[in-house]
């Protein structure tokens, strides 16, 4: 699919202009490739912490991200709206317009 383009008819300065600007935009390639693996390796690394094992017994009233007792609170107020697990207000992220979701939503979800 690699066609080779006649670029004779551009000055040296025209080829040297559209050689940095595909030098730029390999470079940010690079940059949000490295962004969007940095942020899967975080989204896991949530996920792993706050994974409940099955060797191990849990309350209802634990926490889905980090398993910290959520007292005597209900658990509709602290339901997330994207995973409707119970989440402790310290795995939430507030949205503008008021609601919340969990970490790993959020980060799952985007902005």
């Amino acid at each position: 699919m690699s066609e080779i383009l006649d670029l004779s008819f551009l000055s040296e300065v025209e080829r040297d202009l559209i050689l940095s600007v595909l030098q730029r935009d390999e470079e940010l390639r690079k940059a949000d490739e490295k962004r969007i693996r940095r942020l899967k390796n975080e989204l896991l690394e949530i996920k792993r912490k706050g994974a409940k094992r099955g060797s191990q017994r849990y309350s209802d009233r634990t926490c889905a991200r980090c398993q910290e007792s959520l007292g005597r609170l209900t658990p509709k107020t602290n339901t997330c709206w994207g995973c409707n697990h119970l989440v402790c207000r310290d795995c939430r992220v507030q949205e503008s317009n008021g609601t919340w979701k969990c970490k790993v939503c959020t980060k799952e979800m985007g902005p």
